[in-house]
C-alpha cells in the first residue's frame, strides 16, 4: 500500500524522524514509516488526516488514543513511543514499526487455520487484552484486521493494534467517540455495543466482555474460514448479533473437525448475554490452556 507520489511528507524531517514511505491509510489517519535519525531505527508514524485537523472531536479521539496506548506495555500489544504536535496543524503518534501480516491476510492465503495454530494466536491476543483490561481499557475493535502476526525468534508473535476507538473505564474518563452511532466493525461487534448497555444512572456499562465476544467471532473465523453469521450488509449483521445463535463450526465448514471442548469455548465467547461468556481474558486463557491435555482435532468418523 506504499505511495510516494505528490505526498508532501515523504522525505521531510519531523524532529528526529525522516519520513520514508506511506504504508497505510484509514478514515482518520495516515501511517508512514520513518527513520529515527539519532537511533537509526525504523518506526511507524500515524498522522491525523489534514482535512480533520480543524475538527475538535477528531483531535480529541487522536489525543485519547495516545493517552490509552501510553499506559500499555506488553509483548502482544503495539507500543507507543511518542505523541506530539507541530504547531496547531500536525498531530502525530510514533509507534513501534511492526513487520508482519495481519490475520486477515493470513486467512486470505490459508482460508482457515489448524486448531492448534488458532488456539495459540487467541491465547496471545487474550494475554495482551488482559493487560489492557487491567488498565481499564476496552479495545472495542478486535478483528483479524487489527491483529498483526510478527515473526519472532521462535514463533510468530500476535500483536493487537489500532486503539483508535478504545474506551477507558477509568472514573472520569471522557468519551472517545461522541459522534459515532456504532463503535466497531458490524461483523465483529458485541451485542451490547449495539444495544448500548447502561447502568442504573444511565451511564455506559460496556465492559471487557465485549472484547471477549469480538475475539470469539475472530476465533470462529480462524477455525472455519467464515464468520458465525452470514449477512449482506452491516444492518443485517447487527440484527444477527442481537437475535441469531451462531452456527456449529462443522456446519459452517464441513471440512474441519474441531474438538467439542474447543467448540464449546468458542460458542461461549459468542454468548448473547455477557454473564454466559468467560468472565475475563485470564479465565479464557486458563480454559484454552487446559485443552493442551486433549486432542484439538476431533477424530474423523
Amino acid at each position: 500500500m506504499s505511495s510516494t507520489e505528490n505526498d508532501p511528507l515523504i522525505g521531510k524531517r519531523l524532529r528526529e524522524y525522516i519520513i520514508l514511505e506511506l504504508v497505510g491509510r484509514g478514515g482518520m489517519a495516515k501511517v508512514y514509516t520513518a527513520r529515527h535519525g539519532l537511533l537509526d531505527e525504523i518506526r511507524a508514524i500515524k498522522f491525523l488526516r489534514p482535512e480533520l485537523r480543524e475538527r475538535e472531536d477528531c483531535i480529541a479521539r487522536f489525543r485519547r488514543e495516545a493517552q490509552v496506548m501510553v499506559r500499555l506495555r506488553h509483548e502482544n500489544l503495539v507500543m507507543l513511543h511518542e505523541f506530539g504536535t507541530v504547531g496547531n496543524e500536525l498531530f502525530f503518534l510514533v509507534m513501534e514499526y511492526l513487520e508482519g501480516e495481519s490475520l486477515r491476510k493470513r486467512l486470505r492465503r490459508n482460508s482457515w487455520l489448524p486448531p492448534g495454530d488458532a488456539v495459540a494466536i487467541v491465547q496471545q491476543v487474550a494475554k495482551g487484552l488482559a493487560e489492557a483490561h487491567k488498565h481499564g481499557i476496552v479495545h472495542r475493535d478486535i478483528s483479524p484486521d487489527n491483529i498483526l502476526m510478527v515473526p519472532g525468534p521462535h514463533r510468530d508473535i500476535a500483536k493487537v493494534i489500532d486503539f483508535g476507538i478504545a474506551k477507558s473505564l477509568a472514573p472520569g474518563a471522557g468519551k472517545i467517540t461522541q459522534t459515532m452511532k456504532l463503535v466497531g466493525k458490524a461483523e465483529y461487534v458485541a451485542p451490547e455495543q449495539i444495544s448500548g448497555p447502561t447502568n442504573e444512572d444511565g451511564s455506559d456499562a460496556l465492559d471487557a466482555r465485549a472484547d471477549i465476544y469480538s475475539l470469539g467471532v475472530t476465533f470462529y473465523e480462524l477455525l472455519t474460514g467464515a464468520k458465525p453469521f452470514e449477512a449482506k450488509n452491516s444492518k443485517a449483521y447487527l440484527i444477527k448479533h442481537l437475535t441469531e445463535e451462531p452456527r456449529p463450526l462443522s456446519e459452517t465448514n464441513p471440512l474441519i473437525r474441531v474438538e467439542p471442548a474447543l467448540e464449546t469455548i468458542v460458542l461461549r465467547m459468542l454468548a448473547k448475554e455477557r454473564d454466559q461468556r468467560p468472565s475475563s481474558m485470564e479465565v479464557l486463557q486458563q480454559e484454552l490452556a487446559e485443552l493442551a491435555f486433549e486432542p484439538l482435532v476431533a477424530p474423523s468418523l
